[in-house]
């Protein structure tokens, strides 16, 4: 049960269903469906701009198909807002995207291939000890933890999918280090030119840059983008996100800490603390912050890191009579609205009838894909990889 359908069984006052507690899932094996193949009408090459998990996976699908394509990416990694760091605890911490928000029976869907024995430790993540901060007052809100789970990793991360079984088999087509700067489709050949003054030219592209990149204008086409694109584009943002890690020596809070009204607090999912190391096999006490939005400003906006950590331990040693700076060791800061090429979280509409608007094709040359596309699994990384699946095939059948 997502958080989605968690709010909307409180308000439904429905029962709650039993819960698991570890999972082992062979993801290749029987109980979900393979993406369908279809028969490709198109022999032409494609440009990929960005190596997230749209664009990893729109480069997986046409590996398959033996497409001509090509993936430029800006930074000098793949992965986009799904990374990882494994030198901070004795488990991976994921940095970026982190729960896998449906069955974990979607990675062997993303994945696509019957040949490979993908095997995935997952766990049912469902929290226990939920505690609520309001009005200077800390409240035990533990029964709602009967309506909530969903799944995360154990001892892998979404980066390690991406590093393992998708990457390899595309890494001699990603080009790093070249941010895009204009995209030109007023010819047949779509004409794409980095920062480097480098022009590439395809039949196709498929561009999957958040839409940040889109918003800020950071890439010129000509012609402009159609005005409808323009106008959807103002009905959606992508807010300050920041994730922050922090070790204890000992652990005094619950595996989940919520702030002001609880409902409120699961359905925005604006500022969360939680047990990183909740069903991880380890003895360390790691707390993780996820703050996405408006609050989360109250943090990216300041200048230093030491300034940031300051502040969140200030905040727990109000709510935990002074643990946090008793107890504290190290930290690590992920501030996602300082990233370059990124600078935010993930996608809100304001108005949804955008999204379908965003998503259209231009001109059947440029195709768009990622988390922002997504119609029912949005700001989620199988939700990107759904709309790489949809984009591609609906090049290949020409």
């Amino acid at each position: 049960m997502t958080r989605k359908n968690f709010i909307k069984n409180l308000i439904t006052l429905g029962a709650a269903t039993p819960l698991m507690t570890s999972l082992f899932t062979s993801c290749n094996r029987s109980g979900f469906d393979f993406f369908e193949d279809f028969e490709v009408n198109f022999n032409g090459n494609v440009l990929i701009i960005g190596a997230g998990a749209a664009g990893l996976i729109a480069g997986h699908i046409l590996n398959r198909y033996n497409i001509d394509f090509q993936i430029l990416e800006a930074s000098s990694v793949f992965g986009g807002r799904v990374k990882k760091i494994e030198d901070f605890s004795d488990f991976p911490i994921d940095l970026g995207a982190e729960w896998i928000h449906t069955e974990p029976s979607i990675l062997g869907k993303l994945l696509n291939d019957p040949q490979t024995d993908l095997k995935t430790d997952a766990i049912v993540y469902n929290p226990q000890t939920i505690h609520l901060w309001k009005n200077n007052k800390l409240k035990k809100r533990n029964i709602f933890s009967s309506f909530y789970s969903e799944h995360k990793f154990k001892n892998s991360t979404w980066y390690d999918f991406f590093d393992q079984y998708i990457v390899p088999g595309i890494s001699d087509k990603i080009v790093y280090n070249s941010p895009v700067t204009e995209i030109d489709y007023n010819s047949n050949k779509v004409k794409v030119q980095s920062q480097d003054g480098e022009i590439r030219e395809a039949d196709k592209v498929i561009l999957t840059v958040p839409l940040t990149i889109l918003q800020n204008n950071f890439i010129n086409f000509l012609p402009a983008l159609p005005s409808e694109k323009t106008e959807a584009l103002n009905q959606v943002s992508m807010p300050d996100g920041i994730k922050v890690f922090i070790e204890f020596s000992e652990r005094f809070y619950p595996d989940i800490l919520l702030f002001g009204n609880i409902i409120e607090a699961l359905r925005d999912e604006s500022k969360i603390f939680y047990d990183a190391a909740f069903q991880k096999d380890s003895d360390r006490n790691i707390l993780g912050l996820f703050n996405v939005g408006d609050s989360a400003a109250a943090y990216t906006s300041l200048n230093t890191e030491q300034e940031i950590i300051d502040k969140i331990i200030g905040e727990l040693d109000e709510i935990f009579d002074g643990k946090a700076s008793q107890t504290y060791q190290k930290h690590i800061i992920q501030n996602w609205s300082k990233e370059p090429f990124i600078s935010g979280s993930y996608s809100h509409y304001d108005d949804y009838d955008a999204l379908e608007t965003l998503a259209q094709s231009i001109n059947d040359k440029i195709y768009f894909a990622g988390e922002a596309y997504s119609s029912d699994s949005q700001a989620t990384v199988h939700g990107a990889g759904e709309t790489a699946y949809k984009v591609t095939e609906q090049i290949l059948k020409g």
